[in-house]
């Protein structure tokens, strides 16, 4: 593959995998606006993220295996198209009812085009390369958290909150011609896999079976939901704790998205000299200063902007630095059945976020301690899930990675 064809590939992926963020992000500062115009609480406001990630969840179940049966740019081109459907359907909602059917809808749809996007990279390249084509995806992606509330801001300032779907529209369209007009498939004709519904259980069965493979998968998912607290709580955050308006995300959302893609250019800069496994205990060391110094702070100090966001910004370095070495790793445990690798990842990590949001921050929202605490404990059993797979991990593992 030409290297301006690998340019593009690793552009559309970052812009599929943005789509996930976008679609929570970018709405957050519309809270308010949205609870007025369809009568409703913060409750059922908060709810509306929980239903689409957890549709986006459980529909990787189903993406993955289509992936690797029909290809992977015609998952991804129904994907956008649905997805820019749906999208269109939230801004012309008339009730709250409708609003929650085509936000359920657009979770359903937005994990195609990522299942086919991570795919398509580990098609491509070996795993050198795919590990520093996912650390400059990352870079890309981890632009999207900051982008999107300050974008939803500046629209829901300007427009109101339905131009906020109609954005997302729009951008479900463009990345459709991007891979419509300029890339190819990029499956191997001899993996091709069967969706025959006993030969596909029978495939997830053994996949979950792997015990290094679901281990891999569940430290990234709780490592990810530490920062996801933050997330899915910034409303209460920003508006309730720190006192800030609805065009303030951006001091929570850009140090940390700073630190994310300062951590994904490290990343792609040591994965050079250094193993997996040396780079994951950099990230978790590094990890466990911020989540430490965060609870001591969220204890012995009033919640203020120098107290609450440089350690997430810190905790978003260390993330973003070990999850490319995560997602390589995993999808290496499963060769030939990439498609099916990647949708049980986005199904663990994209589960874990809507379990946060259900489960964890109608409960911590109201206390900056709890939600410290919160962080800490969701990093503390990715770390122990890590640390499980490294026993598991065979010696020649970090041979044949040792970038």
């Amino acid at each position: 593959m030409k290297s301006n064809t690998k340019t593009l590939l690793i552009l559309f992926a970052a812009l599929g995998n943005m789509i996930a963020p976008f679609s929570i992000d970018t709405y957050l500062p519309s809270f308010p606006a949205i609870e007025n115009y369809y009568h409703v609480s913060r409750e059922m406001m908060s709810t509306s993220m929980g239903a689409y990630l957890a549709a986006f969840a459980l529909t990787t179940l189903v993406w993955g295996p289509l992936a690797d049966k029909f290809g992977r740019k015609a998952i991804a081109i129904t994907s956008l198209v649905g997805f820019a459907l749906a999208s269109a359907g939230c801004a012309l909602a008339p009730t709250f009812d409708y609003f929650m059917v085509f936000r359920v809808l657009q979770g359903v749809l937005a994990g195609g085009v990522i299942i086919a996007g991570r795919a398509m990279i580990r098609d491509t390249f070996p795993p050198q390369e795919a590990q520093k084509a996912m650390a400059m995806i990352m870079m890309v992606f981890a632009i999207a958290p900051a982008i999107a509330p300050i974008l939803g801001g500046f629209l829901q300032h300007h427009y109101d909150w339905e131009s906020i779907f109609w954005f997302l529209t729009a951008y479900g369209i463009v990345t459709f011609l991007l891979i419509g007009l300029f890339l190819k498939e990029t499956q191997s004709t001899e993996h091709v896999q069967s969706i025959a519904p006993k030969k596909l259980y029978a495939s997830y069965v053994h996949s979950l079976k792997h015990p290094t493979f679901i281990r891999l998968v569940l430290a990234q998912s709780f490592v990810f939901g530490g920062v996801f607290v933050y997330i899915a709580g910034s409303a209460s955050l920003i508006y309730d704790h720190l006192h800030l308006g609805a065009e303030d995300f951006w001091v929570q959302f850009v140090p940390m998205v700073g630190g994310m893609m300062l951590g994904s250019f490290y990343s792609h800069r040591v994965s050079n000299r250094q193993t997996p496994t040396k780079m994951l205990h950099l990230s978790f060391s590094i990890g466990a200063v911020a989540v430490v110094i965060n609870l001591i702070l969220a204890l012995f100090t009033a919640p203020q902007i120098l107290t609450v966001i440089p350690t997430l910004s810190l905790y978003a370095f260390a993330l973003s630095f070990g999850l490319p070495v995560l997602a390589i790793l995993a999808l290496d445990c499963l060769p030939e059945k990439r498609g099916m690798a990647a949708s049980l990842q986005s199904l663990m990590q994209m589960g874990m976020m809507a379990l946060v949001s259900f489960l964890v921050v109608p409960f911590v929202h109201a206390s900056v301690p709890e939600m410290a605490i919160a962080m800490l404990a969701l990093w503390l059993v990715g770390l122990l899930f890590w640390r499980s797979a490294h026993h598991r991990l065979p010696k020649q593992g970090d041979q044949i990675h040792d970038f």
